[in-house]
């Protein structure tokens, strides 16, 4: 759920009369302009030709190095975003609209401790101090480190309190907390501003799905898909509740839809992997969960179905490793094969 926003720099075009340098600005900012109006019409490609035209009259421009940045990174060309900004900071140290620009581009990469440091160098400079919590949340939240990211999120909150999206990322975080009341509290907020968020019912049906209230879930999962009929998130875990349910194949046809639209999600492999087990594919089921681990170490369930997959090969000393790192991630189930089976 994450937002970006951009500051484009914007310099007014004036008639200057004379040769030599004042003719170099007057052109330097005639591309600028010109890159600003192809980027607002989503002309990517010319607003590129446009902003590099400024920046060979004069390199030194940084107003151009960071509109180039943005169109970079808006085309998810996140390296060359990466080179513009740095550029641009480079040229002019106290940029701050390009240092917030920079650290998107962390983001996207999966620098957020390295977003967080830009974040913080301007956080008493830039102006739009909600933009600067918000963004820092996310980061915290990516980092695992959940208290950091909820007081980002309430601190951006008491400056825009008709944000849904603050309202989201505050019920997630919270989720992730184990607090699924106060989870609850939050999405709920955000469907009061929004009825037809298909995220906040999704976070909805995953608070039921730890209440143990499975109708309910299945309820939210199906009035999110209402609104939004491909959102990855809720197939899968629309899914995984058709697996506790023995609905194999509605289960597999809705987390087979999930990885095809989003095939980075590794929640989605856990699941394919989980249905594989079920159904005693087992060498189909470790290849997944593995895949699954690899994405994300920390998965909940994962590691204790992996534990039950090399039980039933045999391997007991790898199913017992297994079980601990299942321990590790407070699962129950992988609680319980442990103390049955390795002690």
């Amino acid at each position: 759920m994450k937002s970006i926003c951009f500051w484009i720099s914007v310099l007014i075009v004036f008639l200057v009369s004379g040769c030599g340098e004042a003719r170099l600005n007057q052109k330097k900012k005639h591309f600028l302009h010109m890159g600003n109006l192809s980027y607002k019409e989503k002309l990517y490609q010319d607003a590129i030709r446009y902003y590099r035209e400024a920046i060979q009259l004069d390199s030194s421009f940084a107003q151009a190095h960071n509109n180039l940045g943005i169109v970079y990174l808006k085309t998810g060309k996140l390296e060359e975003s990466l080179t513009a900004f740095n550029s641009s900071v480079g040229i002019e140290p106290d940029f701050t609209e390009s240092y917030y620009n920079r650290s998107n581009v962390w983001y996207e990469l999966g620098y957020y401790r390295k977003a967080l440091v830009d974040l913080n160098n301007i956080q008493n400079e830039y102006p739009d101090k909600k933009a600067i919590f918000f963004s820092k949340g996310l980061s915290f939240f990516n980092l695992k480190q959940y208290d950091s990211a909820e007081y980002s999120f309430v601190k951006a909150l008491r400056l825009d309190s008709t944000n849904t999206e603050i309202y989201l990322n505050l019920a997630t975080t919270k989720f992730h907390m184990k607090e699924y009341d106060l989870s609850m509290d939050f999405a709920n907020q955000s469907l009061k501003l929004d009825p037809a968020s298909s995220d906040a019912f999704n976070i909805l049906g995953m608070i039921y799905m730890q209440k143990n209230q499975k109708e309910n879930a299945m309820e939210a999962y199906n009035n999110g898909l209402k609104y939004e009929f491909n959102n990855a998130h809720i197939l899968n875990n629309r899914g995984f509740l058709f697996l506790l349910e023995n609905e194999m194949e509605k289960a597999v046809n809705d987390i087979n839809e999930s990885i095809i639209i989003d095939p980075e999600n590794p929640w989605a492999y856990r699941n394919k992997g989980i249905y594989y087990y079920l159904n005693k594919e087992y060498e189909n089921a470790l290849r997944v969960l593995n895949q699954s681990t690899n994405m994300d170490g920390e998965l909940p369930l994962s590691h204790y179905y992996l534990g039950e997959i090399y039980f039933e090969q045999g391997l007991n000393k790898k199913a017992c490793e297994e079980w601990i790192l299942s321990i590790n991630l407070d699962d129950e189930p992988g609680q319980k094969a442990y103390q049955q089976y390795c002690q």
